[in-house]
């Protein structure tokens, strides 16, 4: 009797472990077509691949008061970010779960879309000072629930009530954790629920911002999480999210930047001094790390960022965000082979996400190999047809693979979609030179200049974009000279995260990227531009 239940445990092992494997999407499938640089990354993630995936679909809003939808939305937000912290949980990421809101698929069907094991699903009900929380975690493979709780307390048990729900989650998917430094990596990192409370308010509106593409949601968050800092001056997270929102807008390339007109040097000194609080405030050894690495970055330091967001994410695995810097970069260390590779690696992760691919194929353009380019494209098109942001990367890396008649059919649903004006107007003028139609360019090119204001926030960056893409080159470095000979280079290093940006004429962005080791500063060609 022994033996036969060995066996029908070692089975069940061998089938829960064969489940984990898609194969439409599997690493090896994957290897077949990646370079020898590119499969020594594949083999450290298929070393690293782990049976306990979870998603956290969004929690439902069951109080009387639609105004406290944002609660349930930064509740699950929080508790999805702290069982992102654990190192051996595969966690979906947040743009992914949030877009089965209101859905009415079954739970197995979510977690094959997912590629999850396990769904964790709630509700939320508040009203006065009662807050009731209900959560239960779902096996997907046949339903059954692992575990399920209630909680039925007052508004000022919603801090524990979190780190509850987020520890017992990690418990019964068995994390190598010790109880002590699980407890401590989920603590919500205030013990005061005004300003949790208003860091969550602040978290539900940076997804609004993120779904709905309403740029001022994200003014708003930053908004929240400083009433937040306000109520408790030592919430090292809130100092951290703030300091993001300063770090976006001191950037060039971002929609969510320019939100508002301060001068550059007070948004400086904004970043300064929330980093600042994040690292000190923080009792989190790991998040300083991500925080430090952000630090170096805006200072230009990029090896240092470089060698901070690595150690992170070795911790870290699941934060998208980290990720995302790491590919940037990369990037502005020109070190394409090696942001490609760790592309890859973050799609065969989460290649589930949206974004996720989106940033995949942008890395995509600097491989030398079209073929690659199109195969991994039409890959992303299948699984994402309903997504703008992808099928905007799709057209233009299609455009840079040589695959001009597949981008022109992409092209419509760019232009009918909720995309920003500016984005539309790149796409039109991209197919435009791709198609060497040269008069229509300089059409789209005069309409844009004619309705962009002179203080657009982005207005350089736009105009340095445009005469890349006419190929005229000349006019793009005049645009950019003032910006070397700032004392603050940040700016132009986010140029210089484009391979097709020319630094060789500009010495002291020369000089400090040479000095971070950086020796290939060879542009790009975009194969599309009007003037070859």
């Amino acid at each position: 009797m022994i033996i036969a239940t060995l066996v029908v445990a070692l089975g069940y092992f061998i089938y829960e472990r064969q489940s984990l494997v898609d194969p439409t999407d599997s690493v090896e499938a994957t290897m077949e077509q990646a370079s020898p640089g590119e499969i020594e990354v594949l083999n450290a993630v298929a070393d690293t691949r782990i049976r306990r995936t979870i998603a956290v679909l969004p929690f439902l809003n069951m109080s009387s008061d639609d105004e406290q939808a944002w609660f349930a939305d930064g509740l699950t937000e929080e508790i999805l970010n702290a069982l992102a912290r654990a190192p051996d949980l595969l966690v979906s990421a947040r743009t992914s779960s949030f877009a089965y809101k209101g859905t009415t698929k079954n739970i197995s069907t979510i977690a094959q879309e997912l590629g999850v094991n396990h769904i964790l699903e709630g509700s939320v009900r508040r009203g006065g000072d009662r807050l009731r929380v209900t959560a239960q975690l779902i096996r997907a493979e046949d339903g059954f629930h692992l575990w399920s709780q209630t909680h039925d307390k007052t508004l000022d048990d919603v801090i524990q009530i979190q780190e509850d729900v987020a520890v017992e989650i990690a418990k019964a998917l068995k994390t190598a954790m010790d109880p002590e430094a699980l407890a401590q990596m989920m603590s919500a990192g205030t013990s005061s629920v005004p300003a949790f409370e208003a860091y969550l308010e602040g978290l539900a509106y940076g997804i609004s911002s993120s779904t709905t593409g309403d740029v001022y949601q994200y003014l708003s968050a930053s908004q929240a999480f400083e009433r937040a800092i306000e109520i408790d001056p030592t919430f090292a997270r809130a100092h951290w999210e703030s300091a993001l929102f300063w770090g976006v807008q001191l950037g060039t390339a971002n929609i969510y930047n320019g939100l508002t007109d301060i001068p550059r040097d007070d948004m400086t000194a904004s970043y300064q001094d929330a980093i600042e609080n994040a690292i000190r405030f923080e009792r989190d050894p790991v998040s300083v790390l991500v925080y430090r690495a952000n630090k170096a970055s805006q200072e230009t330091r990029l090896v240092r960022s470089l060698r901070l967001i690595t150690e992170y994410l070795e911790k870290r695995p699941n934060d998208q965000a980290a990720q995302m810097e790491q590919l940037s970069t990369l990037s502005s260390l020109r070190r394409y082979d090696d942001a490609i590779s760790a592309g890859l690696a973050f799609y065969e992760r989460d290649g589930r996400d949206p974004f996720v691919v989106s940033q995949t194929m942008e890395l995509m353009r600097y491989s030398k190999d079209n073929e690659l380019q199109r195969s991994f494209t039409r890959k992303a098109l299948e699984r994402f047809d309903d997504s703008t942001s992808v099928v905007y990367q799709a057209h233009r890396t299609l455009l840079w693979a040589g695959d001009i008649d597949g981008s022109s059919r992409l092209l419509p649903r760019i232009q009918s979609s909720d995309l920003p004006e500016d984005t539309r107007y790149l796409s039109n003028l991209r197919q435009a030179c791709a198609e060497r139609r040269f008069d229509d360019a300089q059409k789209l090119v005069a309409a844009h200049y004619a309705r962009t204001p002179d203080d657009a926030s982005d207005g350089q960056f736009m105009t340095w974009l445009t005469h890349k893409i006419l190929g005229e080159d000349a006019a793009a470095l005049a645009g950019v000279r003032d910006l070397d000979d700032s004392a603050d280079l940040r700016e132009l290093v986010d140029y210089s995260t484009y391979g097709s940006f020319d630094a060789r004429e500009l010495p002291n962005l020369m000089a400090l990227l040479e000095s971070q080791g950086v020796d290939d500063f060879e542009p790009r060609i975009n194969p599309i531009r009007c003037k070859r």
